[in-house]
C-alpha cells in the first residue's frame, strides 16, 4: 500500500526506518521502505547495511552519485506501491506521522506536503546559520503554506500517487541539489494540480556547519543559474524564487554589475558575519544576491 522513498547521503537512517516500520505495523499498513545510498562514505554504509535484512527494506548502494532529482525519480520507478512517500534522510518524525497521511492513501491524483520544522533551540553555535535560515525561511505553518500552495512545496516530506509522479517527475537534468522542488511545483501548477498541505512536519536534524552551509548556498545559486537559463521564459519562476525576482529588478535598473563588484569587495566581511551565533538574514540575502550577480556577470 505504501512505498517510502529515502535517498541517503552520509546519514544514519536506522532509527528513522525503524520508527516508520513500527508505525506502519500499528496501522496495519503494508509498507516498503526504499533506501538508496547515493555515494556515502563507508562509515555510513556500514551503519545502514545493518537494517538491509529487515523484510520491509529495499536497500541499494548506487555506483555513481545520481543527485537529489534523479535518485527520487529512480526510487519512484522502482517502488512497488501506488502511494509514494518521500522523506529526507536527516529527518525526525512524530509518533502519529503515518497516521496523518493515512486518509490520503485511498485518494487519487494528488500530492500532499506535510511541512518541515527545525529544532526549537540552536543545536550548536557552529550551526547557527543553517538553523536560523530554517527557522526564518522554511518553518511555515500549514495556514501560511496553503496561501500559495505550489510555491510552498519542498521535496523533504511529501506523499504522491505513483501514476501522477511518473507523469511529472523531477527534472533530472538538474544534477545538483537546488530548486528542483520549485520546478516540480511549477510543472504541477501548469497541469492544474494544486498541492495539498497538511500539518505533519518532520524535524530537520541534519544541519550543516556554518561554513558548509555557505558553500552549499553558493552551489545552489550556481544550480539556479542553470535553471534560469533553461526555464527563464516561465514567469512563474520569478514569482516563486525570491532571489530571482530581486535580481531581475536590479538587472532592469542596470545595477547588477555594481552589485557584483561590491560583493567581491565585501564578500569576506559578509561571510565572517554569517559565521556568528546570531547571523543577520539581511546580510545572508545580500550575500546571495551578490553571488548571483557575480555568476550572471
Amino acid at each position: 500500500m505504501l512505498s517510502v522513498c529515502i535517498p541517503v547521503y552520509n546519514v544514519d537512517v536506522s532509527s528513522l526506518v525503524k520508527d516508520l516500520i513500527g508505525q506502519a505495523h500499528e496501522l496495519s499498513i503494508n509498507i516498503q521502505v526504499l533506501i538508496y545510498d547515493d555515494g556515502s562514505s563507508e562509515t555510513f554504509k556500514l551503519i545502514n547495511r545493518s537494517i538491509s535484512n529487515l523484510k520491509e527494506v529495499d536497500y541499494k548502494e548506487l555506483k555513481v552519485n545520481h543527485g537529489s532529482a534523479a535518485i527520487r525519480n529512480k526510487m519512484a520507478a522502482d517502488a512497488l506501491h501506488n502511494n509514494l512517500l518521500f522523506i529526507d534522510s536527516d529527518s525526525d518524525i512524530q509518533k502519529d506521522y503515518l497516521q496523518k497521511y493515512l486518509p490520503f492513501l485511498s485518494k487519487n491524483k494528488m500530492i500532499v506536503y506535510g511541512g518541515r520544522i527545525h529544532p526549537s533551540k540552536l543545536p550548536s553555535k557552529d550551526k547557527s546559520l543553517r538553523w536560523k535560515v530554517g527557522k526564518c525561511k522554511e518553518d511555515f505553518s500549514v495556514s501560511i503554506r496553503r496561501k500559495v500552495p505550489n510555491k510552498s512545496f519542498m521535496s523533504n516530506n511529501f506523499l504522491a500517487k505513483k501514476q501522477l509522479f511518473d507523469r511529472i517527475k523531477f527534472d533530472d537534468t538538474i544534477e545538483r541539489s537546488g530548486h528542483e522542488d520549485t520546478i516540480f511545483g511549477i510543472e504541477l501548477e501548469k497541469q492544474g494540480i494544486t498541492i495539498i498541505h497538511i500539518d505533519n512536519p518532520v524535524t530537520h536534524i541534519g544541519l550543516e556547519s556554518n561554513q558548509e552551509f555557505i558553500q552549499k548556498t553558493e552551489q545552489r545559486l550556481e544550480t539556479l543559474k542553470l535553471i534560469e537559463q533553461k526555464y527563464g521564459d516561465n514567469k512563474l519562476l520569478y514569482e516563486r524564487i525570491t532571489i530571482l525576482k530581486y535580481y531581475k529588478k536590479i538587472e532592469q535598473l542596470k545595477l547588477h554589475f555594481i552589485i557584483s563588484r561590491l560583493f567581491v569587495k565585501f564578500k569576506k566581511h559578509m561571510a565572517l558575519s554569517l559565521l556568528k551565533q546570531n547571523p543577520s538574514m539581511f546580510i545572508y540575502d545580500m550575500y546571495k544576491l551578490g553571488y548571483y550577480s557575480l555568476l550572471s556577470k
